[in-house]
């Protein structure tokens, strides 16, 4: 029997172009906050490193929009 999970909760990241992300999970402190890239654009990330990973981003430059579903 195949086995369902559903997650509640887990952030995820979505840049504009499969590049940004590429060039985001190269940076090793941003790759540690990643659980599993799920497309060309997405990444899941760990629930409890999304704090960390926001502030990584706004060091590195960048102004993510925070949404919630």
């Amino acid at each position: 029997m195949d086995q369902i999970t559903l997650h509640d909760n887990l952030p995820i990241i979505e840049t504009a172009d499969k590049l940004l992300l590429d060039t985001l999970m190269a940076d090793p402190l941003i790759a540690h906050f990643i659980l599993v890239r799920l497309s060309d654009t997405e990444a899941a990330v760990a629930p409890d490193k999304f704090d960390a990973l926001l502030l990584r981003l706004r060091k590195i430059g960048h102004t993510p929009k925070v949404s919630e579903a």
